[in-house]
């Protein structure tokens, strides 16, 4: 999820840096192609930005993306659905209108993703619903969203939020062994980490200044296919008050968390990242597990920014980078997803 109450016209704060193209991608490590498409009508009222389509998922889980592309949040959806080869719709949120979720009367942060009927929310809750179906074949989808209920409690400032204390968690079938439990455990720390730690570094680095906030602006402009999808004059009003805000708000984002240098606080956590690493290839271990698909996502959100070319690139993490990349654009965890329907 992703919002901002700076400005009343739009929650904006989604935005952050590019991720990877989106046309058709066909190489020698996948079994079957996965097509990207791009319609030209709007199907319902929605110019849909994409629809990725694997003729093997046979989940029929109807599944619709509501989001901003560059929103970390929304980037570790994205990752997730991506890794394990699920078919879905993209639908690319007008920043000024948000005309696209007014079906959603109560809840107006992105992002949303649409399966079946049913409207899922909270990234990290999205990843660990969609998992635990992955890893339940003997359950259905409504099955396991009841296995995460909603509590209602109250913030700091006694405001009444809605929360699912249980998140972080993928419900298997089976305890596994103590080892298994360990990594388990190992892995929502490490996701909550990034949600409550790593993300929070992104806005004070991607708009540090002035100068660099409308360049950033301009590129999500450019990654997000707006031309497409907005009029001219709201791609405009995006690009400039959506940089002038969040140019002010970077700089609350800093004091509130206590960032002296954004650059180095950056550096640090990547290095921490690879240090808890070790010799692993991925955190886990040989192939990827919830925790890099949520880091991942996040780092995608700001590819193509300065921040990662300073930061990224040239870091002891790129390598652990460039695993990732490949193996979430060439779906990687496929098998799993495709594999459900013939275990039921």
């Amino acid at each position: 999820m992703w919002t901002l109450r700076t400005l009343r016209f739009a929650p904006l704060t989604g935005f952050f840096g590019g991720v990877g193209s989106t046309e058709k991608r066909e190489d020698s490590k996948r079994t079957c192609p996965i097509q990207v498409l791009k319609p030209e009508k709007a199907e319902n009222g929605n110019l849909f930005s994409r629809k990725i389509i694997n003729h093997l998922d046979k989940n029929n889980l109807q599944m619709r993306l509501y989001q901003y592309e560059t929103c970390p949040f929304c980037c570790k959806v994205r990752a997730f659905l991506d890794y394990y080869g699920f078919s879905y719709d993209v639908v690319e949120v007008n920043p000024v209108t948000r005309s696209q979720i007014k079906f959603s009367t109560q809840y107006k942060k992105v992002p949303i993703l649409m399966c079946k009927d049913h409207a899922m929310t909270e990234s990290s809750l999205i990843v660990s619903q969609l998992a635990s179906y992955l890893h339940r074949p003997e359950r259905s989808f409504d099955e396991i969203c009841d296995m995460y209920p909603a509590v209602e409690s109250s913030d700091d400032k006694g405001k009444k939020i809605i929360t699912h204390p249980n998140k972080y968690f993928v419900m298997m079938e089976k305890m596994g062994s103590s080892t298994e439990m360990a990594q388990t455990k190992e892995e929502r720390e490490w996701r909550e980490w990034v949600d409550t730690w790593f993300i929070h570094l992104i806005s004070p680095n991607v708009y540090r200044t002035w100068d660099e906030s409308l360049e950033t602006f301009k590129w999500f402009e450019q990654i997000g296919d707006w031309h497409r999808t907005f009029p001219a004059w709201e791609r405009v009003l995006a690009v400039y008050i959506g940089a002038l805000a969040m140019f002010a708000l970077s700089k609350r984002l800093k004091k509130r968390h206590g960032i002296d240098d954004e650059r180095q606080a950056m550096n640090d956590a990547c290095e921490k990242w690879v240090e808890a690493l070790g010799s692993r290839p991925f955190m886990g271990g040989t192939q990827p597990n919830l925790a890099d698909l949520a880091l991942f996502g996040a780092m995608n959100s700001f590819h193509g920014c300065r921040t990662f070319e300073e930061i990224v690139s040239g870091g002891r993490i790129a390598e652990w980078w460039k695993r990732m990349k490949s193996a979430v654009e060439n779906h990687e965890g496929r098998t799993v997803l495709e594999g459900r329907t013939s275990k039921k």
